[in-house]
């Protein structure tokens, strides 16, 4: 009996002793533990508080800086319309760039002079359907500051939001990084899908503004070859008077009949309605140059200053790698390709389980116990089907998905289109350097060979002529082929310069 009540004692005066030193302090510091930032997703609670501190905002700086800078080199790109020409000079590029949005001081200018460079530079400042095209580029770049202030309100909301659930009420220390909203990988994602949608719009811009510098290229080359055949039909009439001179005294001679000079006569009036003809299609050329200049109709343009032909260019085996680098068209399906690709990633990070587990993953709770006895695991040991206060695992979770099938469908559909224009890139390339090929072997021809031997032949039959050794149908031939000639070269020159235009426009890229 003695031994049960000594045995009793010593444990009631064990029990009021402290077992363990410190205890209390260790408790509340461990009350008041708060996690490092790097183990939540935006910021983190007061655990003493339970309210959300201050975000410092150091993980997302990173992200949102790349988006404005992407936002600035687009402004920069879609401001920067007015490219210089190859060979201007500086003081013109700028003296263009200063008076391209008054109307006046370019009329002025036009009237002076038509300098293809110049004209080109004045379209890409001046012309409606590439402003048009710029304003809607620059509409979209501002889809950017969209996407950061999306984001900041959301964040904003979150911060309100995150220690609270509709079904259970006030909650302390419940931000899960599971529930975190944003998320930096989306929007990272969202400023992708962007930049595409960007780019695609700047493609779209360029492919504007290439159509109206190739109008430009043909408008102004058929000007110069209606000044060169004006001038050359203006000399065949001469030509035509001294030979008509040449009948008359024939005629008052007896040596032929009435009916030279009758036919001579037809033939220069001939001439004389293809000069008016000559002229009319010169103002119509004019109208369409001043409609891509976006200048009134009754605008006066001043001598065409021819420029230099095109260089020779490369053969087709060396300009299919380029054409479907550069082309435009290209360019454009790529880009939606990409952004397509993007928002399936988006919309599988949704609602596809992630590629890890998230054992390793803090969840933002206070752990007070550890070891085999602890009622809670400081780490996660299994994956739910849903998460707290029944919030489900991805916010689509067990949504249909029809639309992303249908946008992986037309994904597949791009990438064969994509195919299919990259072919049709190589086939127009061969066909417009045929052409431009063809009109370099012709105009050779016509110039170093052709030429000469029409030059001669008209001398030596206007010398038979004038001795009765040939009949008049033989001299007015000669005449006719000569101009015919002369014709066909100048018109050789307009179309190397055109196919040169035609070229580049389909490659997307000047040589």
């Amino acid at each position: 009996m003695k031994k049960i009540m000594l045995s009793l004692f010593i444990l009631c005066v064990l029990s009021r002793s402290p077992l363990y030193a410190g205890y209390e302090e260790m408790k509340q510091t461990l009350e008041g533990y708060v996690p490092p930032e790097n183990f939540t997703a935006v910021g983190h609670f007061d655990a003493r508080a339970g309210n959300p501190t201050r975000e410092t905002g150091e993980k997302w700086a990173p992200l949102l800086s790349q988006i404005d800078r992407l936002k600035q080199t687009y402004e920069e790109k879609n401001s920067a319309m007015a490219i210089a020409p190859a060979n201007m000079d500086p003081t013109v590029f700028k003296a263009i760039t200063a008076i391209s949005s008054d109307q006046e001081a370019v009329q002025k200018h036009l009237r002076r002079k038509l300098v293809l460079e110049e004209i080109i530079l004045m379209a890409a400042l001046r012309n409606p359907g590439v402003l048009a095209a710029q304003k809607k580029t620059k509409a979209e770049i501002q889809s950017f500051s969209q996407i950061m202030n999306l984001d900041d309100t959301l964040k904003q909301y979150w911060a309100f939001t995150r220690g609270i659930s509709n079904k259970t009420g006030p909650l302390k220390i419940k931000g899960t990084m599971k529930l975190t909203y944003p998320f930096p990988g989306v929007s990272a994602l969202k400023g992708r899908v962007i930049n595409s949608q960007v780019a695609v719009l700047m493609e779209k811009m360029k492919i504007v503004r290439k159509k109206v510098i190739t109008d430009i290229r043909k408008y102004f080359w058929d000007l110069v070859f209606i000044k060169k055949s004006t001038r050359i039909t203006a000399e065949t009439i001469a030509a035509f008077n001294r030979l008509k001179n040449v009948a008359t005294i024939l005629y008052k001679s007896g040596k032929t009949s009435f009916q030279d000079v009758i036919k001579i006569n037809i033939n220069i009036e001939i001439l004389k309605e293809d000069l008016i003809t000559l002229a009319a299609q010169k103002k119509n050329i004019e109208i369409r140059l001043l409609e891509l200049l976006n200048l009134t109709v009754d605008t006066r343009m001043g001598k065409t200053m021819a420029s230099p032909l095109p260089d020779k260019t490369a053969r087709p085996g060396q300009l299919y790698p380029v054409a479907r680098e550069y082309r435009q068209e290209l360019n454009v399906i790529r880009q939606k390709i990409t952004k397509l690709e993007n928002m399936i990633e988006i919309s599988e990070s949704m609602i596809q389980a992630p590629f890890s587990l998230g054992f390793s993953n803090f969840e933002n709770e206070q752990i007070n116990t550890t070891g085999t006895d602890a009622p809670k695991a400081s780490f996660a040991v299994k994956t739910m089907a849903a998460m707290k206060n029944n919030h489900p695992v991805n916010p689509w979770y067990g949504v249909d998905q029809p639309w992303l099938q249908q946008t992986r469908q037309n994904l597949l559909s791009l990438k064969q289109t994509l195919v299919e224009q990259e072919n049709a890139t190589d086939r127009m390339v061969r066909d417009a350097w045929f052409d431009l090929d063809r009109n370099r072997r012709e105009f050779e021809l016509y110039s170093t060979r052709i030429l000469p031997l029409s030059k001669s032949a008209l001398d030596v039959a206007t010398r038979e002529y004038e001795t009765g050794s040939i009949p008049f149908s033989q001299a007015i031939d000669s005449y006719h082929d000569w101009l015919k000639v002369k014709l066909t070269i100048a018109k050789k020159q307009t179309d190397i310069a055109i196919s040169t235009a035609v070229l580049e426009k389909i490659m997307g890229k000047n040589f």
